[in-house]
């Protein structure tokens, strides 16, 4: 293995190496430093001795030559080094090229569609500041920091109609409703709310994940409605986790109270809990030992994840970097600690993650993830 090492640096140095292995010596060498297992203190020593041996034989050698055998030594640790990362992580250059095409596969962003009470869509994050619609005296406007906002003109007519924001995968927005109220919308999520909130409550349907800071108002109640239950508050903060692929419905509560209801089950939270519905048998429970922080990580522009499984991980990527995952083989039943910026790009976070013990690899949109067969 070393000798192939050696091969690939000899081309390496000559200029004959292609763009592919040219990207693999590269991305080594700026790995070097976080390998796991470094060439022995031996051989460092071993190689710096024969730049010296050669220095003694050629007391007044000119810079270049000295240079070249400086080089020398170098190359015979680096081939040393690289057969050692040949070894240890079973790495190839089609392997590598995967991981190049990765690095193509960029974070979400601010993306979301609004469609109108007439049927009218506006792509939000290609309209231009100002006024994007005017609904019965209702306005909406995209402020300059690109969030949308309800304003009611005097006479502003009582007839209202349902607005729906939707964010796709990859897509993320933040949203003031007409009451005052803000809510962060996470990827593939779609938000329906009247465009002027009636006298006896405020209800808005959710598919997907938002954040919600209440305005406070105790002549109507606030519902956020999904598919599987209702959650209502006077005035608070919260989070609501209802995708269809996950196996359970989240709420979690930060400031204030609220009233979960599912069939005839309910719960009530405290500041620091979540409760949590089981799709599969509706059972309705209250976590009250929560990690706050990794619950609004992705809010805060992180992912974080904490003794998750590979699946879990790989949903909330999914959305985020609008991929398709497919699993073939045998898949290592790890888990997965830590956090990732959520501005990287697909080919940092699989180093993050270290998905070393399986082969990857994406065409178009969609992500192969290879265990063993």
């Amino acid at each position: 293995m070393e000798k192939d090492a050696k091969k690939l640096l000899d081309k390496y140095l000559s200029g004959n190496c292609t763009p592919e292995e040219i990207s693999f010596v590269e991305e080594w060498y700026i790995q070097m430093p976080i390998e796991k297992e470094a060439p022995s203190q031996a051989i460092i020593e071993e190689s710096k001795n024969l730049v010296w041996s050669l220095l003694i034989k050629n007391r007044k050698p000119s810079i270049l030559p000295l240079l070249k055998m400086v080089g020398v030594a170098a190359s015979i640790v680096l081939c040393l080094s690289v057969g050692f990362y040949f070894l240890n992580r079973k790495s190839d250059l089609n392997q590598f090229t995967a991981k190049r095409q990765l690095k193509d596969v960029l974070p979400g962003g601010n993306k979301a569609v609004l469609t109108l009470a007439d049927g009218r869509k506006v792509d939000l994050d290609d309209a231009k500041e100002g006024q994007i619609a005017n609904q019965n005296g209702i306005l909406i406007r995209k402020t300059k920091n690109g969030e949308i906002e309800y304003v009611a003109q005097a006479g502003a007519s009582d007839i209202s109609g349902i607005n729906t924001i939707s964010t796709p995968r990859g897509g993320q927005y933040q949203i003031s409703l007409p009451d005052g109220s803000k809510v962060w919308l996470n990827a593939a999520t779609t938000l329906k709310y009247p465009y002027s909130f009636g006298k006896g409550e405020r209800l808005v349907e959710l598919n997907g994940e938002a954040y919600f800071e209440v305005f406070k108002d105790k002549t109507r109640p606030f519902r956020v409605k999904t598919a599987e239950e209702t959650v209502e508050v006077l005035g608070t903060h919260f989070n609501i986790n209802s995708y269809n692929d996950e196996g359970a419905v989240k709420t979690t509560l930060l400031e204030g109270s609220v009233k979960v209801t599912s069939g005839l089950a309910n719960v009530k939270l405290h500041p620091g809990e979540q409760s949590q519905l089981n799709k599969e048998n509706n059972n309705l429970i209250v976590d009250k030992q929560l990690d706050l922080d990794k619950e609004m990580a992705w809010k805060n522009n992180i992912f974080s994840f904490d003794n998750d499984d590979l699946e879990t991980v790989m949903r909330q990527i999914s959305r985020w970097y609008d991929i398709d995952v497919v699993y073939k083989g045998k898949i290592k039943n790890e888990k997965y600690v830590g956090e990732i910026p959520r501005n990287s790009n697909l080919s940092d976070v699989f180093e993050i993650l270290e998905l070393n013990h399986v082969h990857t690899d994406i065409k178009g949109k969609v992500l192969t993830i290879s265990g063993t067969k």
